[in-house]
């Protein structure tokens, strides 16, 4: 392809010799685009068949013709097979002319014919009104000798139009209707497909990309959904045996919003693009990634979400949730069961420090084959609280998930996070106190109560609950001094309704009451009293 840079420094010279011969002899076919000094350029029909021939390394043979609307061009060259040979005999190539102070040769693809090809091309491209040219040129393997080449237009409102290749010349992609492209090679690399589309009211989104089976299991294209901002908030890739990608539901604020397709292999193909839309109610939106960009989520609303495809990183999706008053939050998690025993979904709920970290309270994991995952019996104090739903990156999956939490006051329940003497809740003799041992990931619970003794008293401990058959020790509750030394334990295994430390005798100080799980862990609510 250089030689043609060097034919552009001749070009005034060349340019006003051919202008002055055509116009003595009264022909109208001016050139005046400084491209070609050898040749000028053939005018030809946007559909026809032309013969040409390459006689030395230094020829070439170019044509020219116009398109008046949009659709979607082929070329082929054809030749005879000049030995059974992977040499590169020819190379075509497809531009776009622009008109302007200057007319500028704009490369949309190119591909190789090689000597044992007895035909070429490069499948359909997508034009737009306009001049186009196309280039035969040798090979890097020089062949010389006779090619046919085939131009062929179908026109079409439902093809990409090249060049599209920037955000600036995306072209526009409307709902529900499938949108055909080509990904095509270019000298100075792969081909980029720009779409863009507007939401006019808040919606839940998906992409489907699909594709013939082009049999190599390796990567073929990329795809990345982008917002105005150039902010990535879904890309995923498609390999060359995908036949249909889907992205699941996404749901997007009304905005205008960008599709990039980058063909990351040599092989071109014609792919498909549907987007579809449906009304957003009751719906995460993206980018929400972060507890700044967080979804607001009232009590006792189902909101549906699903984590977004990402290349290099994993979606999170942030729900703020604001707890009125001292009491009881529980969380309800659920999707569709899907088949595979893998940890699909986390769900975490974390609390803001004073320092800006934020502190993990309590994490649960929901499996592909469940149905969800409820974290029940959860005792805050009155405040904003975090709930996020992110996954496994060797279990990720994009299915449609929803959530949504419950409140009950209450004063006499456990107050997380109080898993240390630092955080116990206070507490008074002689009244009931709820809680619940809540295993967090591989990690489980421990509830600490705070009572002061004033002189030396006689005080005992019990612990009820609910019972059932199995007869596993599953709760320890324990006195412990103000040094974490434990006066006095019980165990309560689960067939057991009531148990009591027994009488014990303690001096005036600080004491806490520890409930922890034993053997077998249960996160059924217990209920204690201190008895003085």
């Amino acid at each position: 392809m250089n030689k043609r840079k060097v034919k552009i420094i001749v070009v005034a010279i060349v340019a006003v010799v051919i202008t002055a011969v055509l116009c003595a002899v009264g022909m109208a076919n001016n050139v005046t685009d400084g491209m070609f000094n050898m040749n000028t350029p053939t005018k030809i029909t946007k559909n026809s068949t032309v013969i040409g021939t390459i006689e030395s390394r230094d020829d070439y043979e170019a044509y020219v013709f116009d398109v008046e609307r949009d659709g979607a061009l082929s070329v082929r060259l054809d030749h005879d097979n000049m030995l059974d040979s992977i040499k590169c005999g020819y190379v075509v190539t497809l531009y776009k002319i622009t008109d302007g102070e200057t007319r500028e040769y704009k490369e949309i693809t190119y591909f190789e014919s090689f000597w044992s090809d007895v035909t070429s091309d490069w499948g359909e491209i997508g034009v737009s009104p306009g001049t186009y040219c196309v280039v035969v040129d040798p090979g890097t393997d020089i062949l010389h000798g006779e090619f046919t080449l085939v131009t062929t237009f179908t026109p079409s409102q439902t093809f990409e139009k090249e060049l599209n290749d920037t955000k600036e010349t995306a072209n526009p992609l409307g709902i529900g209707k499938a949108l055909y492209a080509s990904s095509s090679q270019k000298t100075d690399g792969y081909d980029n497909d720009w779409f863009v589309f507007e939401l006019t009211q808040d919606s839940c989104i998906n992409i489907s990309f699909v594709h013939d089976d082009l049999t190599f299991p390796k990567a073929g294209w990329n795809i990345k959904l982008i917002n105005k901002n150039d902010e990535v908030i879904c890309d995923f890739t498609s390999k060359l045996t995908d036949t249909l990608i889907k992205t699941g539901k996404i749901g997007l604020k009304a905005d205008v919003y960008y599709i990039q397709v980058e063909n990351v292999s040599a092989i071109a193909d014609t792919y498909s693009i549907v987007l579809g839309s449906q009304n957003a109610v009751n719906n995460e939106f993206e980018l929400n990634d972060t507890p700044e960009t967080a979804t607001d989520l009232p009590q006792n609303i189902e909101i549906s979400g699903s984590l977004a495809d990402r290349l290099l990183s994993l979606d999170k999706d942030y729900y703020k949730i604001n707890v009125p008053a001292e009491g009881v939050v529980d969380i309800i998690f659920s999707h569709e069961e899907l088949e595979g025993d893998k940890n699909g979904w986390n769900i975490r709920l974390l609390q803001k420090q004073e320092d800006g970290t934020y502190l993990e309270i309590m994490k649960k994991i929901s499996k592909w084959n469940s149905s969800g995952y409820n974290l029940s019996n959860m005792g805050l104090s009155a405040g904003e609280y975090y709930i996020v739903i992110d996954g496994d990156s060797l279990a990720y999956n994009s299915a449609t998930y929803t959530c949504q939490w419950t409140f009950t006051e209450r004063s006499d329940f456990e107050v997380e996070p109080n898993g240390s003497m630092e955080a116990a809740k206070y507490i008074q003799a002689n009244t009931y106190y709820y809680g619940a041992i809540i295993s967090s990931d591989v990690d489980f619970d421990e509830d600490y109560y705070k009572f002061e003794i004033t002189e030396e008293r006689n005080v005992s401990l019990e612990l009820w609950h609910e019972k059932v058959t199995d007869s596993s020790v599953t709760w320890v509750a324990s006195i412990v001094d103000e040094n974490g030394n434990v006066v006095k334990s019980v165990d309560s295994s689960l067939n057991q309704g009531l148990v009591s430390t027994g009488v014990m005798t303690l001096k005036e100080g600080t004491y806490y009451v520890k409930i922890e799980t034993g053997m077998y862990g249960s996160e059924s609510p217990y209920y204690f009293k201190l008895v003085r």
